[in-house]
């Protein structure tokens, strides 16, 4: 069976790359093509796959996908654009943030009274960072403007760092059925965030400088280069888990640290040149997904009200909240504003989030999540290039 789906995925990929643009033209963007290939997969072996199995067993796999991409998001946030062009994002971060948490909850809380607040509360933390992957075609389009899409892109980049130590601390207050008390709180900062934020210093600082010492003497090839980040990202991930911290946190840290302390030459651009590899990893992940969505799909209680949650949590909850958070701001019109607020798509943060509760839950946070993810990969990719010739209409 092995065999019979490597094959499947080969082609999967072989097809993806060799039409790419025609598939772009029917709307279908990378997340959706392979959330489809994983769909089919599952479909044609589902007596082959126990439960969760193939995801259970793959999740460090998952794991270090995000890791990579939480460095590669926080080292091109750029932090001295982000000093000039702060407004936006950071309007996003520390104010539409907290409410699209807050407005997932209550939405949790009306469709499901009897679920435990707690419960709740780990959903909205597991669907409240944005993927501005799923939305590519806004980003890349030159027709608009600028400030619509560092906003997105900064604000998706920065979100799944500040959203993990959330996630982490909500997992662990939902494992032992309380909320955790201040001192453990206190407890759990340190030595979660503390270790983690101590060996991405660590651990960046000293192999910035070796990247730079190499790199005035020629010591490595382009060809090589994105290997650098890769290593660097995962290193950072792997020693601060060992150690008893956060990996995500230590792999977020230490992105926007190398940002700070890399000087970029014209002609090696390691963090481009990475993303490429970890774009691979990311379209298994949702080959995996595909997989996991067809077996729950065939075991849930699909109930009218997680209908209207996954809707309303993929939509609503993002809109509103950034929409009134923009309201008052000048030089940004109301087309922008919506663009800003709809392209806030859940992806590769929220399914591993989903992968690192599947072994304790009792079965609607699983449930919640997935169909939520599920309805804004393809919500928000249809969406996708039909917004952004809209603005080539303007222009």
């Amino acid at each position: 069976m092995e065999y019979y789906i490597a094959i499947i995925l080969a082609i999967a990929f072989f097809v993806y790359s060799i039409s790419f643009r025609q598939l772009a033209r029917a709307e279908l963007t990378g997340p959706m093509y392979f959330v489809l290939v994983g769909i089919a997969i599952a479909a044609s072996f589902i007596d082959s796959f126990e439960s969760s199995q193939p995801l259970d067993t793959l999740l460090p796999l998952v794991e270090l996908t995000l890791a990579v991409f939480l460095f590669s998001d926080a080292a091109q946030t750029r932090i001295a654009v982000l000093k000039r062009e702060y407004k936006y994002p950071l309007t996003l971060l520390f104010f539409a943030l907290p409410l699209t948490f807050f407005a997932t909850l209550f939405t949790g809380y009306v469709l499901f009274p009897h679920t435990s607040l707690i419960a709740l509360a780990l959903i909205a933390i597991i669907l409240t960072p944005t993927d501005a992957a799923l939305s590519k075609g806004i980003l890349e389009a030159k027709a608009v403007p600028a400030k619509v899409r560092e906003a997105i892109n900064v604000e998706s980049g920065l979100n799944d760092g500040l959203c993990v130590p959330i996630f982490l601390f909500l997992f662990l207050s939902w494992q032992t059925d309380s909320w955790q008390s201040p001192s453990k709180m206190i407890e759990f900062v340190i030595k979660e965030i503390g270790i983690a934020f101590i060996c991405s210093v660590v651990i960046t600082y000293i192999a910035t400088k070796l990247i730079l010492f190499s790199a005035l003497r020629h010591y490595f090839e382009k060809a090589s280069s994105p290997f650098l980040i890769l290593s660097l990202a995962i290193i950072n991930f792997s020693v601060a888990q060992a150690l008893g911290g956060s990996g995500f946190v230590a792999a977020f840290c230490a992105g926007l640290i190398f940002d700070k302390l890399y000087v970029r030459t014209s002609d090696v651009k390691l963090i481009q040149q990475s993303e490429t590899i970890a774009d691979f990893f990311a379209y298994l992940i949702w080959c995996l997904f595909g997989v996991y969505t067809y077996w729950q799909l065939q075991t849930i209680d699909l109930t009218t009200n997680k209908i209207i949650f996954a809707i309303v949590a993929a939509t609503l909850v993002r809109v509103v909240p950034v929409m009134l958070c923009l309201i008052l701001s000048n030089g940004i019109n109301l087309k922008d504003k919506f663009t800003i607020a709809w392209f806030g798509p859940r992806g590769l943060a929220s399914i591993v989030f989903t992968l690192m509760v599947l072994d304790s839950t009792d079965g609607l946070i699983s449930e919640l999540t997935t169909l939520t993810i599920l309805v804004s990969v393809f919500i928000h990719g249809v969406t996708t290039r039909p917004i952004a010739k809209s603005y080539e209409k303007v222009s």
